[in-house]
């Protein structure tokens, strides 16, 4: 019986799971994009004013919303320097939940451009065309959270 089991669970393991994964040679960014949006799907990140947002306004799933948004703002928070940085992590109570996800690959550079951006959101079945659809969101949202004109314009130079 634990001989049939443990047979079973490698055996969903092996099909399941990308075989690029498995011996890692998949792209760290976008896999860890993929793995953040469907976990955190249905959790209180989807339930994020944002992603709400973005979910009303743009035909994309929570899991997406979340990814996309994400992705951007762990750019924003590569891309940005000084005040505009400071302000942007001082503005995000919810936001921070989904760039915090992103974890080190972020932080590290791990989506330091739009391309980056483009590729994670692949991954998640989201177009370039769609993704920009949620830049006038995010910008709405960062607005009605305080953020400052020089801020915004910041942020429209990087997410052109």
């Amino acid at each position: 019986m634990k001989y049939t089991a443990t047979l079973l669970t490698l055996s969903s393991l092996l099909l399941t799971t990308p075989s690029y994964a498995l011996f890692g040679q998949g792209d760290k960014t976008t896999d860890v994009m993929t793995q953040m949006a469907t976990q955190f799907a249905g959790d209180e990140v989807s339930q994020s004013p944002l992603v709400k947002s973005i979910t009303e306004q743009v035909d994309v799933s929570p899991a997406q919303a979340t990814g996309g948004a994400g992705a951007l703002l762990a750019m924003a928070a590569n891309g940005l320097t000084g005040s505009d940085q400071q302000e942007l992590a001082s503005l995000r109570p919810d936001l921070s939940s989904l760039s915090s996800l992103l974890g080190d690959n972020a932080s590290a550079g791990g989506i330091g451009s739009m391309g980056d951006v483009y590729r994670a959101a692949e991954k998640l079945g989201i177009d370039a065309a769609t993704l920009k659809q949620f830049v006038p969101v995010v910008l709405d949202y960062l607005g009605q959270q305080g953020a400052s004109d020089g801020l915004l314009s910041s942020l429209t130079q990087l997410w052109p």
